[in-house]
């Protein structure tokens, strides 16, 4: 968002129209961001970064390797398209989803302290994406360099699954319980569990529910 009229100059846009397409880009951000308010209490905040995670990193590159195509007409569309489809997906999943993540990860006691943090960090790596794009697009050219961070959401994606449990309507008792059980036992269980998610929803087939981490289940 920070540099999106500059890549869409780079792609081939006048200043006009960089500017008119870059304002698209808040609003489509402003736009899909409010059906978090229902789906982040419905789909779960789990859910919504597992989904989202794989698709930015697919239109990041995409967008990325748009910047290959010779026609200006077709790569400034493509650019566009990539760019608008990663702010689609970006919006409900890990826009709002940190924020509400962090405000139920800590304890009660800490939680402001804790909050305090991953706002702080949140923003600290705005920076330094704000920072070091510039030199990143350059060193990197523009396919690198969203290749780059196409592959740090493929990392996120990868985190989510094994690391981050479900916290969605739980009380603080559960919330509690779900954050009492250790890092490695987390991994463990959904490492157990990929047999199971490939048969049931690649496969198509009925297989057994597989036993719950946590008893309130």
């Amino acid at each position: 968002m920070y540099y999106s009229s500059s890549m869409f100059r780079e792609a081939g846009f006048d200043t006009r129209m960089a500017l008119v397409t870059s304002l698209g880009c808040g609003i489509t951000n402003w736009i899909f961001a409010l059906p978090a308010v229902y789906t982040i209490d419905t789909f779960g905040r789990r859910n919504l970064l597992l989904t989202t995670f794989p698709l930015m990193c697919i239109f990041l590159l995409f967008t990325g390797f748009s910047f290959y195509i010779p026609d200006q007409t077709s790569r400034t569309a493509c650019v566009a398209t990539g760019i608008y489809l990663f702010m689609i997906v970006y919006s409900p999943g890990e826009g709002p989803v940190p924020f509400t993540y962090s405000a139920e990860a800590f304890p009660l006691y800490i939680r402001d302290i804790g909050m305090s943090f991953a706002t702080a960090t949140t923003w600290g790596f705005n920076f330094i994406v704000s920072l070091t794009w510039p030199s990143l697009n350059k060193s990197f050219t523009p396919t690198g360099a969203f290749g780059w961070y196409a592959a740090w959401n493929f990392f996120g994606w990868i985190f989510c699954y094994f690391c981050l449990p479900e916290t969605k309507a739980l009380s603080l008792e559960e919330l509690d319980q779900v954050f009492s059980v250790p890092t490695t036992k987390h991994i463990n269980h959904y490492r157990a569990m990929l047999p199971w998610y490939v048969k049931k929803y690649l496969l198509r087939r009925d297989v057994p529910p597989q036993k719950q981490l946590y008893d309130y289940y």
